[in-house]
């Protein structure tokens, strides 16, 4: 069984100046993510353009990461969607790819959140790998409050949590309280890692493009170096919070991926770049001191 902790690195799904999906770059980044120090990776989450992906770009996404993170990583898969029966063949795929958990959030716009709990219960069902229970309403359009989530990860025979409701540092203390057994992620581009850490949080679980600074505030923090942890994730927070913005955030990772080595190109399947925001990226790099390379980050 995998312990799930730590700084999991979210990888996106490049693809081509065609559009088309980019395998060598995923192998790439999945590599580059072992070498920046990430715990493990996630795929065929929001980050990862889940739904602009057909059935096939699927499957070659997880052969793919299975194969680059084979002896390197373990992965979890996103498998959410609407209907429980789709959630549980999702969860089998990814399983028989070699997955060492799936992450399942609420169906899109639920209306009843009493009725979580039954759907987690029916989709999660048998699930040979562990469940991590995505909180995640800016995509689903679902608030669900502490007590329905535990409800759902009781549903889901799961005890990890990617927590991504603003504000994330209160709900991870009421979790906690509420069961203190719970593995609490943190997500968001990092945004408030630092008080999510400082809370009990186990990691982070994100995306962002330089996962050894969320690595060295984790660490810091484990280490009861408060004082560190704080002085690191003051100084990139100007990055952080830049690459965290609602709808271009995907294309400044992307961006940054690609000047990292990692990604061929920065191309998504919805909002890109224009040339001021381009302007603005080069202007928080240098401030904050950051030169994309694919080289490990020396966290100062």
């Amino acid at each position: 069984m995998t312990a799930f902790h730590g700084t999991w690195y979210i990888v996106p799904t490049p693809f081509d100046e065609d559009g088309s999906l980019d395998t060598a770059s995923l192998a790439r980044t999945v590599e580059l993510a072992a070498a920046w120090g990430a715990d493990g990776v996630t795929i065929l989450g929001v980050m990862g353009e889940v739904t602009s992906l057909t059935d096939d770009e699927r499957e070659r996404v997880l052969a793919t990461v299975s194969k680059a993170a084979g002896g390197r990583l373990p992965f979890a898969a996103g498998c959410s969607a609407a209907a429980t029966t789709l959630v549980a063949e999702r969860i089998r795929r990814a399983a028989a790819h070699g997955a060492a958990g799936v992450m399942v959030a609420a169906p899109p716009l639920a209306a009843d959140v009493d009725g979580l709990a039954p759907f987690f219960a029916r989709a999660c069902a048998g699930s040979p790998v562990p469940v991590i229970v995505q909180d995640e309403p800016n995509a689903t359009g679902v608030k669900i409050p502490v007590s329905a989530l535990l409800a759902m990860l009781e549903a889901a025979g799961s005890d990890v949590v990617k927590l991504e409701d603003p504000p994330t540092p209160p709900k991870i203390t009421k979790l906690l309280a509420a069961a203190p057994e719970l593995t609490v992620f943190g997500g968001l581009g990092g945004v408030s890692a630092y008080s999510e850490l400082t809370r009990g949080a186990a990691g982070t679980m994100t995306g962002f493009a330089f996962p050894e600074i969320l690595r060295a505030v984790r660490q810091a923090v484990e280490a009861g170096d408060r004082a560190r942890a704080a002085r690191v994730f003051d100084r990139y927070l100007p990055y952080i919070a830049f690459e965290g913005q609602p709808g271009i955030g995907l294309a400044v990772r992307k961006e940054v991926l690609r000047r990292r080595g990692a990604l061929a190109t920065a191309r998504t399947r919805g909002a890109a770049l224009d040339a001021v925001t381009v302007a603005e990226l080069d202007d928080v790099l240098a401030r904050v001191g950051l030169t994309p390379g694919p080289d490990q980050l020396e966290v100062g």
